[in-house]
């Protein structure tokens, strides 16, 4: 059999996707490099947006007269839209590992991307946000056995990761099922021996309230990047509430105050939705300062989409010009924040690992912090180099070897 994998989404998505690679070749099968190659074509989904969903559908109608078998969010969201398609039932890799016939691989599987190895550490999460479709997809959290995913670094290391990346839709939420939480994970897997940096992937600020000062600890460890996603979605207490997002803008910028002060250097990703159901203007203001006040280096700015089955799909919308102008003026100052505060690095030096090929000529690095610093040389993936910051772009350092 020749499976051709096509991934759209989060990089949960990216890690289901190595699991069904990992069993068809356990099987015997072949990962064909091309749609026309393949016996069948499976198309692994996202459905976090309704623009996203309408994508999913084009991308599922591109390969006429082949088998495509439809996986993935969108798969158990939305099926009612699938009507003509072949589509698995569950989330995960093994709906469609069975669905074609094959058995899963042992062991925890990997997404290797270059030098940085994807690893998931638990499925679903605990959350009850009134807007979200993938809760309803995943289900509540289901921790990886931490000495799976220990084990998984262990081989990742072993075939060269310079950067493992712990992925899950709420990293923070990781041991609440078994009692091992996401820091003993962490100091576990930082235990290892090898030339390495750690990511973490998103965690919600209400999953890691309990567990700030272990938090601190871990993202002091040399080999875990000073980076963390938290994901505030809105600067309005009272929109934070029909999100049913169980913290107010003020705790959320004391867990941001405590890590700040308790690792020095950290940065910071958020998430915002724009044009939620009945935001005013006052309401996206609150949002602005939120972002003045925290400025995080990364923002991911969303608007507002219902979507099927969730109690916001129920709630009165917002004009969309409104959440595209909304959109439009939190880009911007999201930029205005990022160029000031890159600016200061200009001049410094620091260490950086080399983790993807950039422009031709170039790679990119990343710093300690977890900040994009440029190299305009060919240098080979995984290379530690100290770099002078030369430059600094809207989202990015430059950076010059020393």
């Amino acid at each position: 059999m020749r499976v051709y994998i096509e991934t759209y989404g989060c990089t949960a998505n990216e890690a289901d996707s190595a699991g069904i690679r990992d069993a068809v070749l356990a099987s015997g099968g072949a990962i064909a490099s091309s749609p026309e190659e393949a016996d069948v074509i499976v198309v692994n989904t996202c459905a976090v947006t309704g623009h996203t969903a309408n994508s999913m559908l084009r991308a599922v109608s591109r390969f006429p007269g082949k088998r495509v078998l439809v996986a993935g969010c969108l798969a158990v969201a939305e099926p009612g839209r699938l009507k003509g398609y072949e589509f698995v039932d569950g989330p995960g890799s093994l709906p469609v590992v069975r669905a074609l016939g094959l058995r899963p691989e042992a062991g925890l599987s990997i997404a290797m991307t270059g030098r940085t190895a994807t690893i998931k550490i638990a499925e679903g999460c605990n959350g009850q946000c009134s807007y979200c479709i993938v809760r309803l997809v995943r289900g509540r959290i289901r921790s990886t056995p931490a000495p799976d995913i220990v084990e998984a670094a262990r081989r990742a290391i072993a075939e060269g990761a310079s950067e493992l990346f712990l992925t899950s839709q709420d990293s923070g939420a990781y041991g609440l099922d078994t009692g091992v939480r996401l820091p003993t994970l962490i100091r576990s897997i930082a235990s290892l021996p090898g030339n390495f940096k750690v990511r973490i992937g998103m965690m919600n600020p209400f999953s890691i309230a309990d567990i700030l000062p272990d938090m601190v600890d871990v993202l002091n460890h040399p080999k875990v990047y000073r980076f963390a996603h938290i994901p505030v979605q809105s600067g309005s207490d009272r929109i934070l509430k029909l999100m049913q997002r169980p913290y107010t803008e003020q705790e959320y910028s004391a867990i941001i105050s405590r890590l700040r002060a308790g690792v020095p250097g950290i940065t910071f990703s958020t998430d915002y939705i724009v044009g939620f159901p009945t935001e005013t203007e006052a309401d996206f203001r609150l949002t602005l300062e939120d972002l003045r006040t925290n400025r995080p280096l990364k923002v991911n700015i969303t608007r507002f989409s219902p979507r099927p089955g969730t109690p916001a799909a129920a709630m009165p919308d917002v004009l969309e010009r409104t959440k595209k102008e909304r959109s439009r003026m939190l880009t911007a100052l999201h930029h205005e924040v990022t160029s000031h505060d890159l600016k200061e690095a200009v001049g410094s030096r620091r260490s950086v690992l080399v983790s993807e090929k950039g422009k031709p000529g170039t790679v990119i690095a990343r710093d300690p912090s977890y900040n994009m610093v440029v190299i305009e040389e060919d240098l080979p993936l995984g290379t530690v180099a100290n770099v002078e910051i030369s430059a600094a772009k809207t989202t990015y350092l430059i950076g010059r070897r020393i």
